[in-house]
């Protein structure tokens, strides 16, 4: 039984009937039935040809309509008419929120030319339809290493699962094809570890604890109906998980194989490829089932870097950059202890080499002393007198190994790194240019590694594969995409005659920015080692440049040279002194200097200033400053002080902005890093919004959050504030608040859509009805992910662009490896500089709007030509973008006024940081 509830809502003096449906308790459950397949826009006899059963192999065509839908010129943007928009509850089933399907008037998108591509998805078939499922469990609980080794010994030697071939996770998981005799219920087994990688060996007794799962079976036919009509909200994980680890659990067990997670790396064979500093890079494949409109295997070539195995003590020197036995000061060793805590070291224990856990560094082997025999010895005593070996650097630190409640210590020079553990340090500025460099592959290279990759696993011979029924094609899906047209842009002086952008990119050259500002009360602190005569040479290149762009720059009212220790003084006394002061230049040394964070907080926070940090090399150059550089600079300092640099062409600009008063927002949080995760440090989430009817100006909200969590926690007031200001800005031109809101989210995995979905559409609602009681504007809601593997490849060779060989700007993928009944699509909306374009995903979690999937989908391609820094389309909206620099911006503020300590509160800093809203609105580009 349902209860309809039909009412009226008045949303900027326009009444909208609102038709509502209230399921009981009784009729929450959403039917699965054919009326879903029937809203799929690829038509019926895409549906006719689909089989119902696992064995989804047959390629789905896409259809002959993308093709014969090209456009040319401005009659491209074009949009189709969409249904007058309705507002309407969002629909739930077990309490969790729904992304809406693909419209039947409007599922995909039919602008552009068409374009064959091949993608790095690779056809399952599965022949079986049940997979079983136990937990395992050892008592006593050994380190993880050695708990997957035990396991996996007793697997391979109990009758039990004699021909059944397991497959085991590395946790608590053991999946097989068939129902494993005897055990339905839990099992207590006694078992005899032989510890291989002893010399002798040692044999341990453990405990194994096995039982079926609550669920044993796991039904794959799942899988063939979420292809025909899931929710990315519910993914039947269990399937997913079980067939991703039997297909990569033969590979693993080679020799020359890794497993990290879901990738799959090699051992070098020969000379490996070094990062510098004691780290090098092994090279391999990531997999991942993937649920599209058919089963695929998702595999990318990538690479990870891994610590050079060798002794310690010549890793540490190499590490930084030492003779070996050369001491260190106690920062670098501190450095040191971080970076190798929690790895596997070996050493001589004299019967047998011992592989042990690091717990990091002590202090020397002539200083570190233990009771032994009734006496106090130092560890280089112990080691001469018991073990007969002499030291030849007693003064390097010893090495913590073994259990943390014992000090088992070994000098440094007796301990070697064991082969194979990935660095999960942060890479130094170096180490990151050169992974780069590594990684940056074309894509007919990259194309053909991912395609060795996939037959080097060998799955039609593979035993595990086999055995669980599973089948891999060797070739990459073939897909039918889109080039979407590319939109013309206006500047100042040219708004009559539009430029046209090609390949992403286009040329300012004569050009004026749309509003162009004045810069006439303006300093700079030098805290480098440049001339006078330097900076007055930059400064006459900096005008210059603004000049050609319709900016007007006076002289500076100060220069003045600057240390670092009275940085954040001699920025508040230019303040007191030039109250006028629009903006203060800081010369900096180079890139990640710590004067720029110093200078960010002061500036923002303290005087309420706007700043600009200039690398010393871009002030002085070989032949002066170099005039692309300055036209960059300009870009920024325009849009820093209020001014437009461009704007999309009114013909070109989509039809989502011409009709109503609409607000784009972008949001993102950023986490601790890699080597932060246990550091206590917060999340910072950020939240920008556009103030005018051209979505070309921003500003911005920050919070500081708990650590690692990804919904944002005060999405209400942000959204708030941000609504206020835009009727504050956009309301002195139009008619106030916006009748509709744009939402792109990013950073969101899939995991995480239903409780993102749900908190913060919810806080939108309600920052909408704070502004004012009964404003419900449509809400369409976007995620944006980059951290995917997916990747296109061009078919025809005259498609190709750039010297990356990549598919051109503007490609677009809604069909086939997308999701089987919602909106979502892959869109390459720039140029590859260097290696492989990775295309952006676009998931619509939520449109109240109903709008066509070609509004959406040029919207986003569109906002990719107004990031203000550039004279180039980025690989994401604009706002997404500035949501992500206010992130890390709130990063910096967060490290520079705790330095890196917990020590001050976060309402503290809070406060603090709410501060950036008397800023100008781009203040963070």
């Amino acid at each position: 039984m349902s209860l309809w509830i039909v009412s009226n809502i008045v949303v900027s003096n326009v009444t909208v009937v609102v038709v509502t449906c209230e399921y009981n308790t009784f009729a929450q459950q959403r039917p699965a039935g054919p009326q879903v397949v029937q809203q799929r826009p690829a038509g019926p006899q895409a549906a006719q040809q689909r089989p119902a059963g696992p064995q989804v192999a047959q390629q789905r065509p896409a259809g002959p309509q993308v093709a014969q839908q090209r456009r040319a010129g401005p009659s491209a943007v074009q949009q189709p008419v969409v249904p007058q928009t309705q507002i309407s509850r969002p629909m739930a089933q077990g309490g969790a929120l729904r992304p809406p399907p693909r419209q039947a008037a409007g599922g995909v998108g039919t602008l552009g030319r068409p374009i064959p591509l091949s993608a790095n998805h690779f056809l399952i078939t599965m022949r079986k339809q049940i997979l079983y499922h136990y937990d395992v469990d050892v008592k006593p609980l050994p380190s993880k290493t050695l708990f997957r080794k035990v396991v996996e010994q007793f697997l391979g030697s109990d009758a039990r699962f004699k021909n059944i071939r397991p497959v085991f996770d590395s946790k608590k998981n053991i999946y097989t094809a068939c129902r494993v005799p005897g055990l339905d219920s839990k099992l207590e087994i006694k078992f005899e570890f032989q510890e291989m990688d002893r010399d002798p060996p040692r044999i341990n007794e453990f405990t194994i604890y096995l039982q079926p799962t609550g669920e044993v079976e796991i039904d794959l036919s799942a899988l063939a109906s979420y292809c025909q009509s899931g929710s990315s909200v519910d993914i039947p994980l269990r399937p997913i998980q079980a067939l991703d680890i039997a297909m990569k659990y033969g590979a693993a067990q080679r020799p020359t194989k890794v497993m990290l997670g879901s990738c799959l790396l090699s051992k070098p064979t020969g000379r490996p490829q070094e990062l510098g500093g004691g780290v090098e890079v092994w090279f391999g494949h990531f997999q991942s089932l993937r649920l599209g409109w058919k089963p695929f295997l998702n595999v990318d070539a990538t690479q990870r870097a891994f610590l050079k195995s060798g002794k310690v003590h010549l890793i540490m020197a190499e590490m930084f950059n030492t003779r070996p036995g050369e001491e260190l000061y106690d920062r670098d060793y501190m450095d040191f202890s971080k970076k190798i805590a929690t790895l596997k070291v070996s050493y001589n224990r004299g019967q047998y080499i011992a592989t042990v856990g690091c717990n990091g560094i002590k202090g020397s082997a002539s200083t570190e002393k233990f009771e032994c025999d009734g006496q106090q010895v130092t560890v280089q005593q112990y080691f001469e007198r018991k073990l007969n070996i002499k030291l030849q650097y007693p003064h390097l630190p010893c090495v913590w190994v073994g259990s943390r409640e014992k000090r088992n210590l070994v000098p440094m020079e007796l301990c070697s790194i064991a082969e194979g553990q990935e660095y999960r340090r942060k890479l130094t500025d170096f180490q990151t240019s050169a992974m780069i460099k590594v990684a940056a592959t074309p894509a007919d290279v990259r194309k053909q590694k991912i395609l060795d990759s996939v037959r080097s696993m060998e799955f039609d011979r593979d035993q595990y594969a086999q055995h669980f029924g599973i089948s891999v094609d060797s070739q990459m899906a073939k897909i039918q995409g889109r080039v979407l047209p590319t939109p013309k842009l206006v500047y100042g002086d040219k708004e009559s005659t539009p430029i046209m952008p090609r390949d992403g990119v286009w040329n300012m050259r004569n050009m004026k920015f749309i509003e162009a500002k004045s810069m006439n009360a303006y300093g700079i602190l030098n805290i480098t080692r440049c001339q006078d005569r330097d900076i007055e040479t930059f400064v006459m290149a900096l005008t210059r440049a603004g000049r050609e762009m319709g900016m007007t720059m006076g002289n500076p009212l100060f220069n003045r040279p600057c240390s670092l220790a009275n940085l954040e003084k001699t920025m508040k006394e230019a303040k007191q002194k030039f109250p006028q002061l629009q903006i203060i230049f800081v010369i900096i040394n180079r890139k990640g200097d710590p004067a720029y964070e110093i200078v960010k907080r002061v500036g923002d926070l303290d005087i309420k200033i706007t700043t600009q940090c200039i690398q010393q090399k871009n002030v002085q150059g070989r032949n002066g400053p170099d005039p692309s550089t300055m036209a960059n600079i300009c870009l920024k300092l325009n849009a820093k002080l209020g001014g437009i640099n461009n704007l999309i062409a009114r013909d070109f600009r989509p039809k989502v902005l011409l009709e109503q008063q609409v607000i784009i927002m972008g949001a993102d949080v950023t986490h601790p890093g890699a080597d932060q995760q246990d550091s206590g440090k917060p999340s910072i989430a950020a939240v920008v919004g556009s103030v005018d009817p051209r979505a070309s100006q921003y500003c911005c909200e920050i919070r500081i959050q708990k650590s690692k969590q990804e919904y944002i926690e005060d999405m209400e007031n942000m959204v708030y504030n941000l609504l206020r200001k835009f009727n504050r800005v956009a309301g002195t031109t139009s008619t106030g608040k916006p009748q509709r809101i744009i939402f792109y989210r990013d950073g969101v995995s899939e995991g995480q859509f239903a409780k993102v979905l749900e908190w913060e559409l919810s806080a939108i609602r309600k920052a909408c009805m704070k502004l004012e009681n009964g404003y419900n504007p449509p809400v369409t809601f976007i995620v944006v992910q980059k951290r995917h593997h997916t990747r296109l490849f061009p078919e025809d060779p005259r498609d190709e662009c750039g010297r990356g060989k990549n598919v051109p700007p503007g490609t677009i993928v809604d069909n086939t490896i997308v999701h089987p009944v919602e909106q979502d699509f892959f869109l390459v909306s720039h140029q590859g500089i260097q290696g492989t374009s990775r295309p952006t995903h676009y998931h619509v979690l939520w449109d109240d709007a109903k709008l066509h999937a070609n509004e959406i989908q040029m919207l986003t391609y569109y906002m990719c030509y107004l990031f203000t820094r550039c004279t180039r389309s980025v690989s994401y909206p604009a706002p997404c973008y500035y949501s992500h620099l206010v992130a890390f911006r709130g990063r910096q503020y967060y490290d520079n006024l705790t330095g890196n300590r917990q020590s001050v509160t976060s309402s503290a800093l809070q406060a603090h940081i709410d501060s950036t809203r008397d800023l100008s609105f781009m203040f963070f580009v």
